[in-house]
């Protein structure tokens, strides 16, 4: 019995961040596996010509997309990429031709050869074009951050952090603005292109690319889904490195996402736990919006009390605001849980909590 072939299993790893080529590069693999099953079972006499026959001119089809594409993306090795679209048409049309005669070649050599190179050809060559074409964006961002960027704001945005942070000097409408200009000239506005650059942006290590990067993320939110939580904390973990990033990232992408998967409240409780206390201040900070809405009050509570006495000010500052938030809605509840624990909390975690309430309230809490 000859050996079964084994048909290519699409992954993560053939994306190359374009979700048009990506969509036509499943559809390439799905014609191969399609003459891989073929070849195993063998039960239409003629059917592997057709299939192979549709893998031609979808290939042709593709060639043709890929390589206008490259063209308006300005990718400078275009001509070199055409080259190799150039050789691939003429082996298949090789196979083809040998079809017609008696040296017909064989079916499993002709697939071997299929499977080789386009796994070979969107590993190497067409990710490459997709990757200048973000470093490509990416370098637009920061020029245009730049020429936006005084020496004043920069020397007013530090007066903010106790921390170094890297602050381009951009005011924070400017920055607003200038990041809805950029995503609105966006070609690829599909969440996996987007979430990349936001990547990008975050690794940038620059405030006000961080900020773009919260934006865009957030304007993603039609289309999170449960799994996205974790690209977000992995964000939180490697690239917050002040409480202005972290606070817009949380305010909103995580809030939002939250705010969807209620049941993602319980990972918030394992962030109270961690060495870094960026993820801690998320743990409090991402639950800010709904909490001031009047939602997840016991949750708010379990994140107070587990960050209670912790040792970072910026976390107690973090949980102290989202008790305020909450005192909105829930006023007594929150006077009460301050009240029994007012002799171990932080005063400034206390007095965060009871901002918003009368007068009378204040002097009860703050009374030693």
């Amino acid at each position: 019995m000859a050996k079964l072939l084994h048909k290519i299993e699409w992954s993560e790893d053939f994306s190359i961040g374009n979700c048009i080529m990506d969509s036509e590069h499943k559809a390439l693999i799905g014609i191969i596996n399609d003459l891989v099953q073929d070849i195993n079972i063998r039960v239409k006499s003629g059917e592997f010509a057709e299939i192979l026959s549709r893998m031609t001119d979808y290939s042709l089809n593709h060639f043709s997309n890929e390589e206008a594409y490259m063209q308006s993306i300005n990718y400078p090795d275009t001509e070199n990429h055409i080259k190799y679209h150039k050789e691939y048409v003429l082996k298949t049309a090789l196979f083809n031709s040998l079809y017609l005669t008696i040296n017909s070649p064989n079916d499993s050599d002709v697939v071997d050869f299929l499977h080789k190179w386009w796994v070979n050809h969107i590993m190497s060559e067409d990710k490459k074009y997709e990757i200048y074409k973000r470093e490509s964006i990416y370098s637009e961002i920061k020029r245009r951050v730049l020429e936006i960027s005084t020496d004043a704001a920069r020397e007013s945005g530090k007066r903010f952090f106790k921390e170094e942070v890297n602050i381009a000097g951009v005011k924070s409408a400017d920055i607003g603005k200038l990041s809805k200009d950029l995503f609105k000239n966006l070609t690829d506005k599909d969440k996996k292109s987007v979430f990349i650059l936001c990547e990008m942006l975050w690794r940038g290590n620059i405030l006000e690319e961080s900020f773009i990067a919260c934006s865009w993320a957030y304007n993603m939110r039609k289309y999170f889904v449960e799994e996205d939580f974790y690209i977000f904390e992995n964000w939180i973990e490697r690239f917050v490195t002040n409480w202005a990033s972290c606070d817009t990232f949380c305010n909103h992408t995580m809030g939002e996402i939250i705010d969807m998967y209620p049941h993602l409240t319980d990972n918030l409780m394992g962030w109270c736990k961690s060495e870094n206390r960026w993820k801690r201040r998320a743990a409090a900070v991402s639950l800010i919006v709904p909490a001031r809405e009047g939602r997840f009050m016991d949750e708010v509570f379990q994140i107070a009390d587990l960050l209670l006495l912790d040792e970072d000010d910026m976390v107690r500052k973090g949980y102290g605001w989202l008790l305020k938030v909450c005192s909105n809605k829930h006023q007594e509840e929150v006077f009460d849980f301050v009240m029994k624990r007012k002799d171990v909390m932080p005063r400034t975690s206390l007095r965060y909590a009871i901002e918003k309430m009368p007068a009378q309230l204040k002097a009860r809490a703050m009374k030693r």
